[in-house]
């Protein structure tokens, strides 16, 4: 009687694992599917089958910053795929930008040299590749395709140089290697790269940055106690991005820009927080000193990016470089001032809620050059036009 319900036992697994929709958006094949554990339901009668009709893979691994304005794209490959299995292929550094993000389904984390072993096995129907960097144009080139899978942005030819693979590719491929044809462009990046990924342009969609609500509840409570320290402005909180990464140090405002620039906001009534990495913690040493004690909240240089992105998000404005902190604001729907020296202006998509501030006397402007002009391109942008931009900003929005 034991072995004969032990077969029984066999034929229904055997039955059951028959009926498996291995297709299906919702299954795993480590655990149950979401719908078994809520509802109980089973294949055979699932109301909520989804198959995957294409399986894509977008290979974008590097700068953060670059990779979180990357994800503006997301929303329209899913208009585009409706029934697609979004795979994204990045670094640890990137990482954290994904997390809660609704349109990628599959996270795939490398070290950046080395073709994950899950993609090396899982033929694709589409691999997108928007950079020309040649390491990740080679991680794209090695992932394999189903038999009318497709390449689109760049690959590599048998010499292992980097080829764009379409008129669009080709253009951006120009930008990037061309001072001359970079510094004349005047389309942004989101319409640049998305016509390199056949999406429709203009992109109007931004980057996608999901912050969840004990994140978002952890930043208020930081705000309330800081604010308890502080003098006691409660007005508008305008954000100072004080920085600009080890890459592009060049894109720094100067001290002395920034310390006039709080001290006008401070007299306004308004709440100034300045917000910086690591690499910006003298610089909010030097800041602190330069004004009245306690007039100023800083949002601290050791955060995690997700804590820094919470923290950003409950600024009413963001002056700030060309940075990572700038692509967190446009994804947050922030009005945002935006300097520019050594990099491109014309590049940035501020969603029409934004001003873009730069030495417009200046004719080397976006020479991406680690040049020692003096007065550089940063230290001529004038305090009075920063102001200007901030309180129209803050007069036309709903703050």
């Amino acid at each position: 009687q034991d072995r004969s319900a032990t077969l029984a036992s066999m034929d229904d697994e055997r039955h059951f694992l028959s009926e498996l929709k291995r297709d299906c958006r919702h299954f795993r094949s480590e655990r149950p599917c979401r719908p078994h554990k809520q509802r109980g339901v089973v294949c055979a009668s699932c109301d909520v089958y989804d198959p995957i009709r294409e399986r894509l893979t977008i290979v974008k691994l590097a700068a953060t910053g670059d990779v979180l304005r990357t994800t503006a794209f997301l929303p329209g490959l899913r208009r585009k795929y409706p029934g697609a299995w979004i795979r994204w292929l990045t670094v640890p550094a990137a990482a954290p930008l994904f997390a809660g993000n609704p349109y990628v389904d599959e996270l795939v984390v490398g070290d950046g040299i080395h073709l994950p072993a899950r993609l090396a096995v899982l033929p694709q129907d589409l691999v997108l590749c928007p950079d020309a960097d040649a390491q990740t144009a080679s991680l794209a080139a090695a992932i394999p395709l189903r038999d009318d899978g497709r390449r689109v942005g760049f690959g590599v030819d048998g010499d292992g140089a980097v080829i764009p693979l379409s008129d669009a590719a080709a253009h951006w491929f120009a930008l990037g290697v061309s001072d001359v044809f970079k510094r004349a462009n005047r389309e942004t990046y989101q319409n640049l790269v998305g016509a390199v990924l056949e999406l429709e342009t203009p992109i109007v969609d931004r980057p996608v940055f999901v912050l969840d609500d004990q994140e978002v509840a952890d930043a208020n409570s930081w705000l309330d106690e800081a604010r308890s320290r502080s003098l006691g402005a409660t007005s508008s909180i305008v954000g100072l991005v004080t920085g600009a990464g080890r890459r592009w140090p060049r894109k720094q405002w100067t001290l002395d820009g920034q310390v006039a620039f709080a001290k006008d906001q401070l007299a306004k009534g308004r709440t100034v927080v300045l917000y910086g990495g690591p690499e910006e913690t003298e610089r909010h040493d030097e800041l602190r000193a330069a004004l009245p004690d306690g007039a100023i909240l800083d949002a601290g240089t050791s955060n995690s990016l997700r804590s820094f992105a919470a923290k950003l998000s409950l600024a009413d404005i963001v002056v700030t470089g060309d940075t990572m902190a700038l692509h967190m604001a446009t994804a947050f729907g922030q009005p945002v001032v935006a300097l520019f020296g050594p990099t491109s202006s014309s590049e940035i998509e501020l969603y029409g809620s934004g001003h873009k501030v730069f030495a417009e006397e200046l004719d080397c402007l976006c020479c991406y050059a680690m040049c020692d002009r003096t007065p550089s391109c940063m230290d001529l942008i004038r305090v009075e036009r920063v102001v200007e931009s901030v309180d129209d900003l803050l007069a036309t929005s709903s703050v």
